[in-house]
């Protein structure tokens, strides 16, 4: 709680400010003298007075607030002339700022919650110069400790520029470069708190830029100036410390040479989080839990999250990761799940809602830990060793796709120090500032950094920003990019010409940092609507294609470079038209929302769910190949069977899809080529019947040589087949159904077998001749080298199940069975 003393204001006026400062306790003072007495006990935030209540008491109290180095600021409230000059005199007392009579309430509001929000000691006052450094929020000071010397040597060209016009020797080159200099210490030095000083270097500005020849007496006077901007600038007490210290790569050179400074909050997060479930507070990024039983490989992959903008919450087991999840929600999971209870852990992560994406990260590579991990919902398989930046790689594309792309603001000026002001600034505020000193490479830069707004300064070397604004206008994908002038000359013929280039907003130097951040962030609030309308699908909700074509992309980067799968499908609704023409397109409208929504259910929050047009849907999933996609799709695929559709006085109907679904790397490297893919695959389970998902390359079988499928079932009880021929029909695979063992045993041996499949189920109890009889000859025959034999039966006898297993068959799974995890064990036959 941060207390506020107030005294002799209104009487209204304090209780009107408690209301409107949330988290500050204010006291009114009954008396100067009771007043002088709080102060001296000391333990406030802010102090606000009326200038009547300056008695000799108060007074002296004041000076002493203000000798002290941890001061609060002071805010006066006092009558002035009606000329605008104070009608009082504060002898020794140097407020933060002065408010006149009659009182802007709003105002002093606004500047009371700025204060607090800033803390540390108090401003020295708005006039005097050293004073100003208080006014500074400790970031911008820190960009002036930095940047002070720079500036000062524009000090100096104005005094080698006033002994040049003494000594007759200042050509006009040299006076047009004084001048550029007075330009930009104008625009500059205020922003850092010295108003005095920008105001001197205007008077120098247009004393240089006057159409008169200099003599010496406006040589003299702007030597004067020039001593007089010095001395503010030099006679300012050292500025607070900044919160975070500066980027090494925030350098002169790194903004001569146009390089984009690092992400939002990346500075100052070196450390690991320290405790189990800790993270370090200063980090405004998504939320990363590590669960790793090795204490010293979470905090270094703790440091690199931190290092990339995240906030790691460690845990060295999962009951130690549940307390965690107690407390907060992460974004994403990295897990070793061979910690106690880490399977367990990931079924938690995945079955909250929305799931938590979560990669496991562990020693083991057995395909059984895989399939496992999988099927609880992982979203990724990393194997140790590993860097912990590769890891940390493979983790940020599972960061929801709103957070994915962070704002960005291209930041155009040929001052260094302004370009790190705004740097400090904005980033707070969670933008990505790029910034660029040399005007000639914008259009490079601009390409590279991709902004969502541009802030632009009037005046540069070669090409100004006047003319940057022009050609952003004229190009048809930047011409709607906002632009915002950051400059001096807010003269109206300026202001004219900025907006009359196409400028969309006007912020004059010096500014203050809450104005431009404010300016900045409104106008990022409406770029993200319009992007939110231009994106996404209005009847769906679900993005378009312009608004999923980004991701896509930037999925398949990452893939290409993490070497991990990506799977692509295609998905069209069967016989829409029908829809539409029995029941209306009002109907046909809600099966589409119906679909979408399903779509979006059935997948995580990391995919890609988009409505390309009419009936077509496309989804991206990044960590999955095709025969995983491919499950995926025909999971939702039975999921839509479900649903019922209907209209008014019409018999309720259901729909169906057909979808194609390819893989980076083996059908295609880049969107266009696996959209083909996939949109060739979709058209195949078309013309194969519909209600069917494919894979990429999928053929209806050898048009020469025995008949290939991908299972053969071999089951004498016709329902059970059924309901495994038209799992298998929906995702793919080819197949065939025997009820017979004998008939089974004579399609796949012999010297020319009718039949060759890659996966049979194969029954026990058979008419002919059963199951273990089938898989002996199958043996005998050499058969199992390359075909997989997955025995079902009634019986569990572990007699039966070793027999079986020991003559050769791959799996073996007892009746009554779950037909998904059937498939599962089929998905890992065929892959081996």
């Amino acid at each position: 709680m941060k207390n506020v003393l107030v005294g002799g204001l209104p009487p209204d006026v304090p209780g009107w400010l408690a209301r409107r400062l949330p988290g500050a306790t204010v006291e009114d003072q009954p008396s100067p003298a009771a007043a002088a007495e709080a102060l001296r006990r000391g333990g406030w935030a802010l102090v606000v007075v009326d200038a009547s209540w300056l008695e000799p008491e108060l007074e002296e109290a004041l000076r002493a607030l203000h000798r002290a180095p941890d001061a609060p600021p002071l805010l006066l409230t006092a009558p002035v002339d009606r000329d605008g000059t104070d009608a009082v005199a504060f002898d020794g007392i140097r407020p933060a700022r002065v408010f006149a009579h009659p009182l802007d309430r709003e105002a002093l509001v606004r500047e009371a919650a700025d204060r607090l929000s800033r803390g540390g000691p108090a401003g020295e006052g708005s006039g005097g110069g050293g004073g100003q450094a208080a006014a500074l929020s400790s970031a911008v000071a820190g960009v002036w400790a930095r940047y002070r010397g720079q500036v000062l040597a524009r000090v100096d060209v104005l005094e080698a520029a006033a002994m040049g016009v003494l000594e007759g020797r200042l050509d006009r080159e040299g006076r047009r470069e004084a001048e550029r200099e007075a330009h930009k210490l104008a625009g500059s030095v205020g922003t850092f708190g010295f108003a005095e000083g920008s105001r001197l270097s205007r008077e120098a500005e247009a004393l240089l830029a006057g159409p008169t020849a200099l003599g010496q007496a406006e040589a003299l006077r702007l030597a004067d100036l020039a001593v007089a901007i010095r001395r503010e600038l030099t006679a300012t007490p050292a500025a607070p410390a900044p919160s975070r210290p500066p980027p090494p790569s925030a350098s002169p050179e790194t903004a001569a040479s146009g390089e984009s400074s690092p992400p939002a909050g990346a500075e100052g997060r070196a450390g690991a989080a320290e405790g189990a479930g800790t993270a370090p507070a200063q980090a405004p990024g998504p939320t990363l839990l590590i669960v790793d039983a090795d204490r010293d490989t979470a905090d270094r992959l703790a440091m690199e999250a931190s290092a990339r903008g995240m906030r790691p919450a460690v845990a060295q087991g999962s009951a130690e990761a549940r307390r965690v999840l107690e407390r907060t929600r992460p974004d994403v999971a990295l897990l070793d799940i061979s910690v106690d209870g880490g399977m367990e852990l990931l079924r938690a992560l995945s079955d909250r809602f929305p799931p938590v994406p979560t990669i496991a990260f562990t020693r083991s590579d057995a395909f059984t830990d895989r399939v496992e991990v999988a099927r609880l919902g992982g979203r990724g398989f990393l194997r140790k060793p590993l860097a912990p930046a590769r890891a940390i790689d493979a983790v940020e594309p599972l960061l929801r796709a709103d957070e994915a792309r962070e704002a960005a603001v291209l930041a155009v000026d040929d001052d260094p120090a302004i370009l790190e002001a705004v740097r400090f600034v904005l980033e707070p505020h969670g933008v990505r500032v790029h910034t660029l000193s040399s005007p000639e490479r914008f259009w490079e830069v601009l390409e590279a950094s991709a902004p969502d707004v541009v802030l632009l300064d009037v005046d540069m070397p070669r090409v100004n920003g006047l003319e940057l604004c022009r050609v952003l206008r004229n190009d048809p994908r930047w011409k709607s990019v906002p632009v915002v002038f950051l400059t001096s000359r807010t003269d109206p013929t300026t202001v004219q010409e900025v907006f009359a280039a196409g400028a969309d907003d006007f912020v004059g130097k010096p500014f203050v940092g809450p104005e431009l951040g404010a300016r900045i962030q409104n106008r990022l609030e409406r770029v993200r609507l319009q992007r939110s309308l231009a994106e996404t699908d209005a009847l769906t909700g679900v993005p378009n294609r312009r608004g999923s074509e980004e991701v896509l992309e930037r999925f398949l980067r990452l893939a290409a470079v993490q070497g991990e799968p990506m799977a692509f499908a295609v998905v069209d609704l069967d016989c829409f038209k029908a829809v539409n023409d029995r029941c209306g397109h009002a109907v046909g409208d809600e099966v589409l929302a119906r679909v979408a929504r399903l779509l979006q259910k059935r997948f995580w929050a990391q995919d890609v769910v988009a409505r390309w047009g009419g009936e077509e849907f496309v989804v991206g999933m990044y960590g999955m190949d095709k025969a995983d996609g491919v499950q995926r799709l025909a999971e939702a695929l039975e999921g839509l069977r479900e649903e019922q559709f209907g209209a008014p006085d019409k018999e309720p109907f259901r729909v169906t899809f057909s979808a194609g679904v390819a893989e980076f790397g083996p059908d295609g490297r880049d969107l266009a080529s696996l959209y083909r893919a996939a949109d060739a695959a979709m058209y195949a389970a078309k013309e194969a019947g519909r209600d069917r998902v494919l894979p990429a390359g999928w053929s209806p079988g050898d048009a020469e040589g025995p008949r290939t499928v991908d299972v053969l079932v071999v089951e004498d009880d016709p329902a059970i087949a059924r309901l495994l021929q038209h799992a298998l029909e929906t995702r793919g695979l080819r197949h065939e159904w025997v009820a017979n063992g004998q008939r089974a045993a004579t399609l796949l041996t012999g010297t020319s077998p009718e039949l060759r499949a890659k996966v049979v189920l194969l029954d026990v109890d058979l008419p002919g001749l059963d199951g273990l009889g089938v898989l002996r000859l199958l043996a005998a025959e050499r058969m199992l080298e390359r075909t997989r034999v997955i025995m079902l039966t009634v019986r569990t006898h572990e007699a039966e199940v070793v027999r079986a297993l020991e003559i050769g068959a791959f799996d073996h799974v007892s009746k009554p069975f779950s037909v998904p995890v059937l498939l599962q064990r089929i998905r890992r036959a065929l892959r081996t």
